[in-house]
């Protein structure tokens, strides 16, 4: 857990390793405790995760980055997708009447970001990408070190690598506009991302 003061607000971020089964149980431990809870994902993502056994999201269709990092992630467990951690935390802030606050971009948003960032040659090379990323050793002494290498291969390509900047900017911005009402806050949000946004989180505090 990564504890930052923002403001008046104790912020608490979780950080979860993407798909892996077993996180599920990490979000579980710790919910209760907060007068709210946020996650990394759009209000699109969120509404799909609360519905998903309505619309079918167990048979999401994942691109071929996706299909390698849950082949590597594998030797920790059992992966699923959509993440475990990200349902665990809507369903049980649905079970609560409890809303889970976006703390990424909405689609639009993100698809202009996209657009924005990822060349169309980088979007084309994601299959070399993925083939390279298969062959590569990485990482094996914890799901949370694979994950945070997966990403740093990913990011080698300098629009996705951009992309992410660019998302960690936004979550680190709404966690700043949600701690300005809220007094305990828990964000739930991929390893990945975790030390970027506390490095602008307290960026922002010291200014």
């Amino acid at each position: 857990m990564i504890s930052i003061q923002v403001g008046s607000c104790k912020v608490d971020i979780l950080p979860v390793v993407n798909g892996l089964v077993s996180e599920a149980e990490k979000v579980k431990e710790v919910f209760g405790k907060y007068e709210a809870y946020a996650a990394s994902l759009g209000i699109e993502g969120l509404e799909a995760l609360k519905k998903r056994e309505e619309i079918g999201l167990d048979d999401i269709e994942v691109s071929e980055l996706d299909i390698v990092y849950s082949e590597k992630m594998a030797y920790f467990g059992e992966v699923q997708a959509p993440s475990p951690a990200f349902c665990e935390i809507v369903d049980l802030c649905s079970e609560s009447n409890t809303n889970v606050i976006p703390l990424d971009m909405n689609d639009f948003d993100y698809d202009e970001a996209y657009m924005k960032c990822v060349s169309a040659i980088e979007f084309t090379s994601a299959h070399r990408l993925a083939k390279k990323g298969y062959k590569k050793k990485m990482d094996l002494s914890s799901p949370e070190a694979l994950a945070i290498e997966w990403d740093a291969h990913v990011s080698k390509s300098k629009g996705f690598s951009k992309l992410n900047r660019m998302r960690e900017e936004h979550i680190a911005k709404e966690i700043r506009d949600i701690a300005k009402y809220r007094s305990t806050l828990l964000c739930v949000i991929e390893v990945e991302r975790c030390e970027a946004i506390r490095n602008l989180l307290e960026k922002g505090s010291n200014e």
